[in-house]
């Protein structure tokens, strides 16, 4: 009886109302970062946001998978009349329609606003680096710049290879093209690597002025989402080009979110000792992380450029 009413309470504590979970949400998450920019740690209103925004953080997770499907109920339901007048809308064009129902079509449209959204943030970095004369925004910006220059190959080679009427050439163009785009990247991820390790060593990071950390922490938190979703969401597509430009995006999101780390304690503190620890941490793990990638596209490239000469 004891742990009947125990798990009552649980599932009331974790599960509660959709309008408690938008509550907490909106007070606790502003609030944690009005918290860390004027107020002091020791403040109890301080406390009160961390708890607030970590409980809300707990109900996002935990009624994630619920409001997924209740999301998919709306979206191809009938229940909502403006969803309704919104497919019968894209339904009524050739490429909307194309792109409401073929999946690989939804994935090559992805990779064209990829490479625009990257190369904004390049151009952006880039700035920020002139501006601020900071060496490691430059840097971070050409990394942006050369991933830009990758996916405009990977989408040249998605139209040659749409071109090729035999399928075993279609594979080998393919596989050479995502095993360019691992050569590509792991040249890229080892220089990355180099200015990193200075970096770190060096104890080193730049400070963004006024709200430019809260436009880089916008695109992180997206690129990240995104590329995690899509490389969930395209898995079952059997294009090799494709799943490298899902990789690509995967090793951008993950170097934007070390780059916004490194922005996070300069801008906010938090010690030398714990900077340098937690950027070694980081910077090692998405280095190793984005090389594994790198080194898995070409060696799976290999194989099955070798697996199909040898058929033939």
């Amino acid at each position: 009886m004891k742990m009947n009413g125990f798990k009552n309470g649980l599932n009331k504590i974790l599960f509660p109302p959709v309008w408690v979970i938008v509550l907490c949400s909106v007070i606790g998450f502003p609030g944690v970062i009005i918290a860390l920019i004027f107020l002091e740690s020791t403040n109890p209103i301080s406390y009160f946001f961390y708890v607030l925004s970590a409980y809300a953080l707990t109900l996002v997770c935990a009624n994630f998978p619920r409001a997924k499907r209740r999301c998919y109920e709306l979206i191809h339901g009938d229940e909502l009349k403006a969803v309704v007048a919104f497919r019968r809308f894209m339904y009524s064009h050739k490429y909307t329609a194309l792109y409401m129902d073929d999946i690989e079509f939804r994935a090559k449209t992805a990779l064209y606003s990829g490479l625009a959204v990257n190369m904004f943030y390049a151009v952006f970095k880039c700035a920020t680096g002139v501006l601020f004369r900071s060496a490691w925004l430059w840097a971070i910006g050409i990394y942006y710049a050369v991933l830009g220059i990758i996916r405009v190959v990977l989408l040249r080679s998605v139209n040659i290879s749409g071109r090729k009427e035999q399928e075993r050439e279609k594979l080998i163009h393919d596989y050479k093209s995502a095993r360019l785009c691992g050569i590509l990247m792991f040249v890229l991820n080892g220089t990355m690597t180099g200015m990193t390790v200075q970096m770190i060593w060096q104890n080193r990071s730049y400070e963004y002025k006024g709200y430019i950390i809260y436009i880089s922490a916008l695109y992180a938190f997206y690129s990240l989402i995104t590329a995690i979703v899509n490389v969930v969401k395209f898995a079952k597509i059997k294009s090799p080009i494709l799943s490298a430009a899902k990789i690509l995006a995967l090793a951008g999101a993950l170097m934007s979110m070390f780059a916004l780390q490194t922005a996070m304690f300069s801008s906010f503190g938090g010690g030398e000792e714990l900077q340098q620890l937690m950027n070694t941490i980081t910077g090692g793990a998405v280095c190793l992380i984005v090389m594994g990638m790198a080194v898995f596209m070409i060696l799976r490239a290999n194989s099955k450029l070798k697996k199909i000469l040898q058929e033939n």
